[in-house]
């Protein structure tokens, strides 16, 4: 009797322990899928970091308030692989790509709780990356594979190239658009992280986002297209190419940033004669906060702190009084001086890194619409620019010489592009991407759709 109560007692403590272990597993999905929802934080690898803050737009419904009209429709004369897809994909069952959305979505949130929200994942990512390290490898697999280039920087791959005729022919017809309204239009193109032909990539690395990037300019210049390339300008800036860009992140640094605003100023006055602020690109002209080992950008998160080491991010701001009002997408506005609003400082964390991006302090993430006035400018100019998260270091400082700024990320707004310009009345549009975003041109979520 006593031994059978003995084990009674063994067998019961040991399914309180199994119970205990299941129950602190269920707990930990559980808290991370509330911060994935509350906080948008899934413990990100890759660009996810940087637009987490995106919540939002998600919500808004772009297309209802700038709805699309049957005047300003694009078709491409070149078919891109999408379109010959979508084409093809027109004469399967609607039954069949209804039940292979399914199976897809399925697949999509078993990955999810399997990968993001598994307690300690980034131990197990931490441990994989040291791995590596010590092998000696030079390609991290992981959301995107990231190439440890031979000076020590991380790149994300992008050997795909693509010749870009389709995205040449609609920057182009919106070009022509804009023509007709009597709107000033450039388009520029900037640089990626990766200097063309400097021989920094591995062996057998091809740079296929420059080579896009040639392919876009040349096609434009041909067409007759106000274009801009900021690569040729860069590379005359200074002999050190990669200081301009972090090292674990693929954004360029908010010095870089405020560069480029004063390069946009130089084309815009010498193209249009406007008597723009040039003095906006020099940095004389601003404090810099520097925030020491704050930022562990969307690389390093792929490759973990086992592989890289955090690095510098500096906060830019105008040595002069400034009285600024910032909105985003449809939320309050918020007024004051530039360094209170412009900045989000909650993202400035030095503690967790892989949970906080600190590049997305400039202008609180990337949104679908961000709008910036300056109550101090009184010239009356307006600027729209069409782009990605490299604005996020250049709108804050046009914005010192521009009654009004706006950036549009097409990634968020699905809205139409020409409609908004038509009940904003800018009196010059640009668009300015990053060679990694020359994107497609099928979808209104599309960075080249500018329907």
């Amino acid at each position: 009797m006593r031994y059978q109560m003995k084990k009674f007692k063994s067998k019961f403590i040991i399914g309180i322990v199994f119970i205990c272990i299941i129950a602190f597993f269920f707990g930990s999905v559980c808290y991370r899928y509330y911060r994935a929802k509350r906080y948008f934080d899934y413990g990100l690898t890759g660009a996810e970091s940087s637009s987490s803050s995106n919540d939002s737009s998600a919500q808004e419904d772009w297309s209802k308030k700038y709805p699309f009209g049957e005047n300003y429709e694009f078709e491409p004369t070149v078919k891109t692989p999408k379109n010959t897809a979508e084409e093809s994909g027109k004469t399967e069952s609607g039954i069949f790509s209804a039940y292979l959305e399914k199976v897809n979505t399925l697949k999509e949130n078993i990955d999810y709780y399997t990968t993001k929200l598994l307690p300690g994942r980034m131990k197990y990512v931490e441990a994989n990356a040291l791995f590596g390290k010590t092998v000696g490898m030079k390609i991290v697999s992981g959301s995107d594979s990231v190439i440890v280039m031979k000076n020590g920087y991380l790149t994300f791959e992008s050997s795909t190239s693509l010749n870009a005729d389709a995205q040449a022919e609609s920057v182009k017809w919106f070009s022509d658009i804009m023509k007709e309204k009597g709107i000033d239009f450039v388009y520029f193109q900037y640089p990626a992280k990766e200097k063309e032909d400097d021989g920094m990539l591995p062996e057998g690395v091809t740079d296929g986002a420059n080579i896009t990037a040639d392919n876009l300019v040349e096609r434009l210049k041909k067409s007759g297209v106000n274009c801009s390339d900021l690569r040729a300008s860069l590379a005359q800036k200074n002999s050190d190419w990669y200081s301009n860009f972090f090292k674990t992140d693929h954004h360029w640094k908010p010095e870089t940033g405020v560069w480029a605003a004063g390069q946009i100023v130089s084309t815009l006055n010498s193209d249009f004669g406007y008597k723009l602020d040039s003095d906006i690109g020099n940095l004389e002209s601003y404090n810099i906060d520097v925030y020491e080992k704050y930022c562990f950008g969307s690389q390093g998160k792929i490759v973990t702190l086992t592989f890289a080491d955090p690095e510098d991010i500096s906060i830019i701001y105008p040595k002069k009084k400034t009285n600024i009002t910032v909105q985003y997408n449809n939320d309050a506005p918020s007024t004051g001086h530039f360094e209170n609003v412009i900045f989000n400082k909650s993202y400035l964390n030095n503690t967790d890194y892989y949970n906080y991006s600190a590049y997305a302090s400039y202008l609180n993430g990337n949104k679908a619409l961000t709008q910036i006035t300056n109550h101090d400018c009184k010239n009356g100019k307006k600027i729209l620019i069409i782009g990605d998260s490299y604005n996020k270091c250049v709108a804050p400082y046009l914005s010192q010489t521009f009654e009004s700024t706006t950036l549009l990320d097409r990634r968020y707004f699905d809205g139409s592009v020409i409609d908004y310009i038509d009940k904003t009345d800018p009196d010059i549009v640009i668009i300015a991407y990053t060679p990694t975003l020359i994107g497609g041109v099928e979808s209104h979520t599309s960075t080249f759709n500018f329907e």
